[in-house]
């Protein structure tokens, strides 16, 4: 799980949550350990069905722009933006092809790169049609979706 969800956080915490819900079932006695093995066995198929989940898209979301596509396309996005699913695809490309391109050698620990970062991120966002009342969410979540790409998309320091 940790492997397949290293990057997206959207997916680690859900996985996470229902890992830790049957570990509490079966700790109340609510689940026998034939039931926990049945569960983590339907678990295990669903992260690896997760690994292949961006293959879905046309063309395919890579790992990175499938993590920015969650963070986008929290409760039930599709539904309110028009062109769906596609368009939250799309937005996730945007949002990594900047990102990438943007990305200064301090953007973590300085608030006003920061600051430039989230501005980039909600003009992305603005450009597709994202509902305005969900912006806020959305960026907050993309710049937790960013900090998990520190370590490799950081631009080496001249």
């Amino acid at each position: 799980m940790r492997e397949v969800t290293k990057h997206n956080i959207v997916r680690h915490e859900s996985f996470a949550e229902r890992l830790d819900d049957l570990m509490r079932r079966y700790m109340l006695q609510q689940l026998t350990s034939a039931q926990v093995i049945a569960e983590l066995a339907a678990m295990a198929a669903e992260i690896s069905a997760e690994a292949r989940r961006g293959e879905h898209f046309d063309p395919p979301l890579s790992h990175a722009e499938l993590a920015f596509y969650d963070a986008v396309a929290h409760r039930n996005m599709a539904e309110l933006i028009a062109g769906g699913d596609d368009t939250l695809a799309r937005i996730a490309r945007a949002l990594v092809k900047d990102i990438r391109e943007n990305l200064s050698v301090d953007w973590l620990s300085r608030e006003p790169v920061r600051a430039k970062l989230r501005s980039r991120i909600r003009r992305v966002l603005a450009k597709f049609d994202y509902p305005p009342e969900e912006e806020r969410k959305a960026v907050d979540l993309v710049l937790k979706q960013m900090e998990t790409f520190a370590q490799e998309w950081a631009p080496k320091a001249k």
